[in-house]
């Protein structure tokens, strides 16, 4: 089987805001899972022009549909926040564990269904708690 190492240690992502351009960054992330931009219009149900814009920097965030970078965000297991915020991509489990040895897209992943998972589960057990303590 040939599995494609996935290096990002000399990919650099700014640091963002809502009227930064997310090109590099969603890049970046597309990188981790080996995620061609076909690939993503088609998991993500987007347009081809409407990506190949937010891709060249043609589009500010700020001017991304919201559907579209929900989409996005679902189909490469992260936030919509994440293209914006530092904070969000240095909490991001598939990222911070990128430099920690070879991830393949595969590993990626299954790193981003456990967040998603451990993300819904912190959830449950916030919402248990305060149904228990009659809020």
């Amino acid at each position: 089987m040939n599995k494609k190492v996935v290096n990002l240690i000399d990919k650099r992502v700014k640091v963002g805001g809502i009227g930064m351009y997310i090109g590099d960054v969603l890049k970046e992330r597309m990188d981790c899972f080996n995620m061609s931009g076909d690939e993503l219009c088609e998991e993500a149900l987007i347009d081809a022009d409407d990506l190949k814009s937010i891709l060249n920097n043609e589009v500010s965030y700020d001017k991304i549909d919201e559907l579209t970078i929900s989409f996005i965000s679902q189909v490469l297991y992260c936030k919509p926040e994440y293209f914006i915020s530092e904070q969000y991509r240095d909490n991001d489990l598939v990222k911070s564990c990128l430099n920690r040895g070879s991830s393949t897209p595969k590993s990626n992943e299954v790193k981003g269904i456990l967040q998603g998972f451990s993300e819904d589960l912190s959830f449950l057990m916030e919402l248990k708690r305060d149904l228990e303590e009659g809020i």
